[in-house]
Order: C-alpha cells, then sequence, then structure tokens
C-alpha cells in the first residue's frame, strides 16, 4: 500500500497516475431509478401505439397494391405463355364472385372457348388461396384479354377498389399494362 500526499493510503504505487484517482473514486451506481424506468416504458408504449395506428391506416392500400401487381404479372404471365406455347391465352374474370384465372385455349372443339383451366384461381377473399388480399373487389372488367400467340391482346379494362381507393388498370392491344389511381 502507497499513501498519497494527504496520507491516505490506496493501492497502486505512488507516481502511476493512480494516486490521482483516488480522490475520485466514487460509489457505483446499481442502475436505473424507478422514475426512469417508468417513463422509458411509456414512451416506448406510445411509440407502438402511434405505429399501430398507422398500420392499421395503410394496409388496405398495401392490399390494393398487392392486387394490382397479381393482376398485372398475370397479364404478363398469360401474354408470354401464349407466345411460348404458339396458342391462345386468356384470362377468365368473374367480378360478382370476386375472382378470376389463366385459361388457355381448347384445342379438341371447333371453338377456343371454354378452354383448360391453368393454375389455381385467383381468389381475393377466401383464406385459404395465396391470394387472398381481404377487403380488395373486381369492380367491373369490359371484357375478357384474350392472348395471342405473336404476342398482341384483346385489350381490356378491369377495376379493382377497396375501402383506400380504386385502380384502374388498362391493357391495351400491343399487351401494355397501364395503372391509374380512380
Amino acid at each position: 500500500m502507497s499513501s498519497n500526499r494527504t496520507g491516505q493510503n490506496f493501492p497502486g504505487p505512488i507516481g502511476t497516475g493512480m494516486d490521482l484517482m483516488a480522490g475520485c473514486i466514487k460509489k457505483k451506481e446499481a442502475g436505473f431509478s424507478l422514475i426512469e424506468s417508468l417513463l422509458s416504458l411509456f414512451l416506448c408504449g406510445l411509440l407502438l401505439s402511434l405505429s399501430g395506428y398507422g398500420y392499421n391506416q395503410l394496409l388496405p392500400r398495401y392490399q390494393l397494391e398487392g392486387a394490382t401487381q397479381h393482376l398485372n404479372s398475370d397479364f404478363q404471365l398469360a401474354r408470354m405463355k401464349a407466345i411460348g406455347q404458339n396458342c391462345y391465352y386468356r384470362i377468365q374474370f368473374f367480378p360478382k364472385e370476386n375472382y378470376y384465372f389463366l385459361e388457355r385455349e381448347s384445342m379438341t372443339a371447333n371453338s377456343r372457348w371454354p378452354g383448360s383451366q391453368e393454375g389455381l384461381p385467383r381468389k381475393f377473399k377466401e383464406k385459404d388461396n395465396p391470394y387472398y388480399l381481404p377487403g380488395v373487389e373486381l369492380e367491373s372488367r369490359s371484357i375478357n384479354p384474350v392472348f395471342s400467340p405473336r404476342g398482341t391482346a384483346v385489350g381490356t379494362t378491369i377495376i379493382l377498389r377497396n375501402s383506400s381507393g380504386r385502380k384502374i388498370i388498362t391493357l391495351s392491344t400491343q399487351g401494355r399494362v397501364k395503372v391509374q389511381e380512380g
């Protein structure tokens, strides 16, 4: 043990810098006080409640965007299948039942339609369906779009809506898709 200039004993040799720290050593604090803990919990709860409110307001908009993206990608899928398999494809819409599906032309009959359904039906209101988007409705359509092996299409307009608004999806005869707010 060494002593500093005031005569107090402390661990460490004189002149190493530890003698200067001897008067600065304080009792170690054990943690946060009860008031600090309650204040931090209150602020965390406030932030979570505000973010939850914002999320619930944005959810219908995201669901409508998701339905629009599904429909857009299915237009492109039907067009690419028509070109790749050198046959006609169409998307059959059922606005009252709120679903649609891809259909390949019938090769056996004199008429192309009805054809054979390809893949799952896209049902927005059925929970077991991977295309489940609650609240989104297929409001209307002008005609069922048909895609030719040359990549052209019979144009159509489809309207999707929910509580956040409407999307008007227009398919041109060249196969281009245009999405507008409605």
